[in-house]
């Protein structure tokens, strides 16, 4: 999620510390890996644990519930409640202490008491063990592609969304819906973008207007690959972006890689005209494997490729980045990840959702204060200006109208949460390793298999992990 520390850009007060301003003595490296070490841990899904930590900060944020009706916990559960529990990865950390700090004051003696993992997956198995062992667990993140295992092995409590402000933006609500079931109420989302080099396009004869379509990107492409000098394309691999844009790509033409009873749809037509366009693009030159430390870093630093796939979390860090290189930047755009031909914007979501776990009535009340607690606006803006996730708030939206003046780019992201797609949610004691199994795939078919072989194989493994 969002990393909070007072005095820089983010949560609270009106500080001006840029997000991501490497100093000289930065590497190359380093600088790359911070403009999007977000990725993994709010995006494709994937683990970031082995990336340096350098997120970007974020100011201090008003946390509460005033003027949430039915939010506040009981005065009786509020006397009772003495702990509370929260779970989440260390990206999430100093927003976590947000949502301390405003229930520890409003609550006189109550403590809340912060539990920290690398990554989704350590949080999942930390959770598990703790579980087990009789631990109270009252919130927790959740990643969007692990809501049933918070719905159905650790038991996550509905949320009704109407404890919800009036201002939270309905469209996102279905993200965190499981069985139809209200489990988790998201919190930061993202979804695949595609990041240009204007200078490059326009050397090439490229219009950017024609990258919309998976079609027009493979002209762009050819002309790019005409015209010599930088590699055309590159869709970063690792990190679990590769089964991510499958399933985008295969959603632009209302076709999910998972069908409503839970099994694998990978050897669809649809899907396998997704898996052909990735096949192509890895025809064009080596693809990176991680987006954070190897994408940007060949496109924003080294200036090696054209367009380069990346999460719209990223996207405030490293346009920033590449603008403060003065003459030794470049004009970049960015664009939703492209449709199939004929399909509409229907991304895949990626991200995480705030759940609650507590068994007992009151410590459920405080939680779900906690919950409610942490979206709030400036909350939500603060994460928003650090790492630019879509605001799930439209009061946030409103705040971050200076956020937008300094990054017009960003505009057309706003408002789509009705459009967005819940990321698949792999059934099975095994159905965890699915993503990696079907990036695996895609790697395969981008690096010269037949990619309706790739999907078959991906079937066949997803309808394997799936069923045990």
């Amino acid at each position: 999620m969002i990393r909070i520390v007072a005095g820089a850009r983010g949560l609270r007060g009106r500080e001006t510390r840029s997000l991501l301003r490497p100093t000289r003595s930065l590497s190359a490296l380093a600088a790359a890996t911070a403009l999007a070490v977000t990725a993994a841990a709010c995006g494709g899904g994937g683990d970031s644990a082995d990336q340096p930590n350098l997120q970007p900060t974020a100011r201090t944020a008003e946390a509460g519930v005033a003027g949430v009706n039915g939010a506040t916990a009981s005065p009786e559960c509020a006397a009772k409640v003495k702990n509370l529990t929260f779970y989440g990865i260390t990206a999430l950390s100093d927003a976590a202490k947000n949502g301390k700090a405003y229930m520890e004051k409003a609550h006189p003696g109550l403590t809340v008491t912060l539990n920290e993992a690398p990554n989704y997956v350590a949080l999942l198995q930390q959770l598990s063990a703790d579980k087990a062992a009789g631990k109270q667990a009252d919130v927790a993140v959740a990643g969007f592609d692990v809501l049933p295992v918070f719905a159905k092995q650790l038991g996550a409590r509905e949320l009704p969304a109407n404890l919800l402000r009036s201002t939270y933006d309905q469209g996102f609500l279905k993200l965190g819906q499981i069985d139809g079931k209200q489990i988790g109420i998201p919190a930061q989302v993202s979804m695949p973008v595609l990041i240009y080099n204007l200078d490059v396009l326009e050397k090439a004869g490229v219009d950017p207007k024609t990258l919309t379509t998976t079609t027009g990107v493979l002209a762009a492409t050819e002309k790019i690959k005409a015209a010599g000098g930088v590699q055309p394309i590159d869709l970063p691999t690792g990190e679990q972006f590769a089964q991510w844009y499958l399933s985008t790509l295969a959603s632009s033409k209302g076709v999910q890689i998972q069908n409503a009873d839970g099994t694998p749809n990978l050897d669809d037509p649809t899907v396998i005209e997704a898996a052909q366009f990735l096949a192509k693009v890895g025809s064009y030159g080596p693809q990176s494997d991680s987006p954070s430390a190897n994408g940007l870093l060949r496109f924003g630093i080294q200036k090696q490729t054209a367009m380069v796939g990346a999460t719209v979390a990223s996207l405030a860090a490293g346009l920033r980045y590449i603008r403060e290189q003065g003459a030794n930047g470049f004009r970049a755009g960015v664009l939703p990840f492209p449709t199939l031909p004929g399909g509409t914007q229907h991304p895949v979501a990626g991200g995480n959702a705030l759940t609650v776990l507590s068994t007992d009535d009151c410590q459920r009340q405080m939680a779900t204060e906690l919950v409610v607690s942490l979206l709030a606006p400036d909350v939500v803006a603060a994460g928003v200006e650090a790492v630019s996730y879509l605001p799930v708030d439209t009061a946030a939206a409103e705040q971050l109208a200076s956020f937008y003046q300094e990054f017009p780019e960003l505009e057309q992201f706003k408002g789509l949460g009705g459009s967005l797609v819940a990321a698949p949610a792999w059934p099975g004691s095994r159905g965890g390793e699915v993503p990696q199994a079907l990036t695996d795939q895609v790697m395969r078919a981008m690096t010269g298999t037949d990619p309706a072989a790739a999907m078959r194989e991906a079937q066949a493994k997803a309808t394997e992990l799936t069923a045990s």
